[in-house]
């Protein structure tokens, strides 16, 4: 047993949809959690900027003694999770390769689409990813970094964002996709704008419940999971923002939720 919380990181607050799949699955588990509000969006950043940002991230969190860390963000796990996973001394659970295994369990016809920021399309890391665990498989990758911009400002069932998705997704309606993978940990917080627009016959896939059901496994497997002795305690830090990230969290996850301002050096 380890009673040390768990650490998320993400470019803003998409990252609190994991942690809110991950207060589901394991409930008795204590949390951390940064979102990078000063720097958000990843998505259009050099690679190598956002390795810098999510190693700057990594280390507040290993600063506060997290017994893994989970990139709650694609960008970054595309970027920074080989390097992360190499030289932490914890796990580390990334959320690209869960979701692809997830989408492949979940498609029929094997015609997937992968929705993500532009850093995330731009890489192909999900393309790359299925190909590897389904060769039979055909990938519709769609940026839409917009969606980042509609969640970050809880722009999330407006007429004006309902607009936004659906002009977004209206090329994907023609291609027969059964799956669509949701490659940005902000877009299951438009999940509702999402399935309406792609209609009812899609399924979508949310890469961070995947990923957090593979963190519980490592936890499990290595005996790090929490004694349910006491409410476990949870810590929301953002670098900036902080009145507009407590909204969104108060609203998606709990209403006493507080945050903290974090300085990342």
């Amino acid at each position: 047993m380890d009673n040390r919380p768990i650490g998320f990181m993400d470019s803003g607050v998409g990252g609190l949809t994991v942690v809110k799949a991950a207060k589901e699955l394991m409930p008795n588990e204590a949390v951390v959690f940064i979102g990078d509000e000063a720097r958000v969006p990843y998505g259009p950043r050099p690679t190598a900027e956002v390795i810098k940002f999510s190693q700057q991230m990594a280390d507040f969190l290993v600063k506060k003694d997290v017994k893994a860390l989970v990139i709650a963000c694609n960008t970054a796990t595309n970027a920074a999770f080989q390097i992360l996973s190499t030289t932490l001394p914890i796990p580390v659970i990334g959320v690209i390769q869960p979701g692809a295994q997830a989408a492949v369990a979940t498609t029929r016809n094997n015609r997937i689409g992968v929705i993500a920021t532009e850093g995330t399309i731009k890489s192909q890391a999900y393309s790359t990813a299925l190909a590897a665990l389904a060769p039979q498989t055909e990938v519709f990758p769609v940026a839409c970094q917009s969606f980042v911009e509609l969640a970050e400002h809880n722009q999330l069932t407006t007429p004006e964002a309902l607009q936004v998705i659906d002009q977004q997704l209206v090329g994907l309606k023609n291609q027969g996709i059964d799956t669509l993978v949701l490659g940005c940990t902000h877009f299951p917080l438009l999940a509702k704008g999402i399935q309406t627009a792609v209609g009812d016959q899609v399924k979508l896939v949310d890469p961070g419940v995947a990923a957090v059901q593979q963190l519980k496994d490592v936890l499990e497997r290595q005996g790090l999971l929490r004694e349910a002795t006491s409410t476990p305690d949870e810590q929301y830090f953002a670098t900036a923002n902080i009145a507009s990230f407590r909204t969104i969290a108060q609203n998606f996850l709990a209403p006493d939720i507080q945050v903290n301002l974090a300085k990342i050096d």
